[in-house]
């Protein structure tokens, strides 16, 4: 499946994907897709759109970019990601301090060869058969 790039500012061009997500019903998000992220991570207020507690998850305590600690709960929630449907590990934080949803390596990097064609600003996802 093939993503176009999005325009995040005037010529600024990032790789941004559609991850579905069950909750209390299939909820579609934006996700810029982070190589340098282990696991895909919401904001907390996304867990109560889903209806999920969010506290309820594995707590673990993930670096960032600056050096701090944050404190994320990870969640094994279904997803449908470019046309396959199943579990991925799901992280929300109260202090993940960027303004959107980050789609990391595990259970996505693992189920999906993903090809980033910057020239052409289009991201391309390939299901792995022999995936998790």
């Amino acid at each position: 499946m093939q993503y176009p790039y999005a325009e995040i500012k005037p010529e600024i061009f990032a790789p941004v994907v559609e991850l579905q997500i069950f909750g209390e019903e299939w909820v579609s998000f934006n996700l810029f897709v982070d190589t340098g992220a282990s696991f895909t991570i919401f904001h907390s207020e996304t867990a109560r759109l889903l209806g999920i507690n969010y506290r309820k998850g594995a707590l673990v305590f993930l670096t960032v970019g600056d050096g701090r600690q944050i404190p994320v709960y990870r969640h094994k929630l279904k997803v449908l990601f470019s046309g396959q449907e199943f579990k991925a590990i799901i992280g929300f934080s109260s202090r993940l301090g960027v303004g959107f949803h980050l789609l990391g390596r595990e259970d996505f990097f693992e189920n999906f060869r993903i090809c980033f064609n910057d020239r052409d600003k289009v991201l391309e996802t390939t299901f792995l058969e022999s995936g998790k």
